[in-house]
């Protein structure tokens, strides 16, 4: 868990009980890479039941092990794995590159996006607090299929409530999930 804490903000950080749970029952999978060093980096799977995407969540590589193809390895392996899944599209969750002048989040976006991931645009995903009060504005990033340029909105409004439900135990009528379904077009632009 040495990953984990390091690299998420304790408000973005599902407590411990609760991913063991999840794992314990099911719900995720934990995927780790592993050298000599130990543990190098770690990520959540949660196929996103009633839809045909995966979710990866707390995608992380150990400070000291990136920029040496680790993330990248695991994407592509990923993406050729989902071709046995009944699954047709990855989706990730990233701090709002958008949001102000951090480095960091720029190269995150980035590396996503030479892997061929693309910003569900306009889309205001709002992480609720998981431990504390503060909130994070997130962006949504997926693998599309071939030349697709745009998803529908009612997809990415029901991909909302759900990850709201199922990661969150947050429901309908919940303020910052309609705060973010308020922001979801009827077409979503992927860029």
């Amino acid at each position: 868990m040495e990953i984990y804490m390091a690299s998420f903000q304790e408000n973005e950080r599902r407590p411990r009980p609760s991913i063991i749970e999840m794992l314990n029952c099911g719900r995720c999978r934990l995927i780790v890479g592993d050298t000599r060093d130990g543990i190098v980096f770690m990520a959540l799977l949660y196929p996103l039941n009633g839809t045909s995407f995966l979710l990866g969540d707390y995608l992380a590589t150990m400070e000291c092990h990136r920029n040496l193809g680790i993330g990248e390895a695991f994407l592509r392996y990923i993406f050729d794995e989902m071709k046995n899944m009944p699954f047709n599209h990855f989706l990730i969750q990233i701090e709002n590159p958008h949001d102000g002048c951090d480095e960091m989040k720029n190269r995150r976006l980035n590396f996503y996006k030479r892997l061929g991931m693309k910003e569900l645009t306009d889309v205001r995903h709002i992480l609720p607090p998981l431990q504390g009060t503060e909130t994070t504005d997130l962006t949504l990033m997926t693998n599309p299929r071939g030349d697709e340029q745009f998803q529908e909105g009612e997809i990415v409004r029901n991909l909302v409530i759900r990850m709201f439900g199922e990661l969150y135990d947050r429901h309908e009528g919940d303020e910052l999930l309609m705060r973010t379904l308020e922001t979801i077009p009827k077409l979503v632009r992927l860029d």
